[in-house]
């Protein structure tokens, strides 16, 4: 069975910043995780301003409830995720969602049609052979997305991949589905 890495200089002396509430301390667990958090905000919501606002309000929560921060129960990593996907989670509805109007929006567009609605006739009409040979994962994401009205970002992170690759393979996949001759 694999082994958790072991903690870094960092980390071990992060406990202060928990314990005592050291700013120093706070400084550096930003410069550590500032980077990472930023980085899976911006894939999860697909937006840089709003991940950088996002990610301001997860670091005034960090040290707000670095209290409830215990060492022997999680990593530190993963309990600054967690507090980054409540962020997320507590975004407004209309935030959240921006990204996925535009690329449902973009996507109809390519091909000037509802796709939802194609996607729903085309599924019915051919049941069980509906997307075959379509890569597992896109077809969940299409299952998701156009049948339970998931939004892509939140599709994107049920299946663990960035928004952007999500939209990327969703577009080649319609066409696939298609049949269409676009590149």
């Amino acid at each position: 069975m694999p082994t958790a890495a072991p903690l870094d200089h960092t980390d071990a002396s992060l406990e202060s910043l928990f314990k005592y509430g050291d700013k120093n301390e706070y400084h550096k667990l930003y410069n550590k995780y500032a980077p990472a958090v930023l980085g899976v905000l911006s894939r999860t919501l697909g937006d840089k301003k709003l991940a950088e606002d996002c990610m301001r309000d997860v670091f005034r929560k960090i040290w707000e409830e670095r209290a409830n921060y215990n060492a022997e129960k999680e990593r530190l990593f993963t309990w600054v995720i967690k507090i980054a996907m409540s962020c997320v989670a507590g975004l407004p509805a209309h935030k959240r969602n921006q990204f996925a109007d535009d690329v449902h929006e973009e996507i109809d567009l390519v091909y000037a049609m509802d796709i939802k609605s194609y996607l729903k006739e085309k599924q019915q009409a051919e049941g069980v052979n509906f997307a075959i040979g379509v890569d597992v994962t896109i077809k969940e994401a299409i299952r998701l997305i156009y049948f339970e009205s998931h939004s892509f970002a939140g599709a994107a992170a049920t299946l663990g991949i960035p928004v952007n690759m999500l939209r990327e393979k969703m577009i080649k996949t319609i066409k696939q589905i298609k049949g269409s001759l676009l590149t």
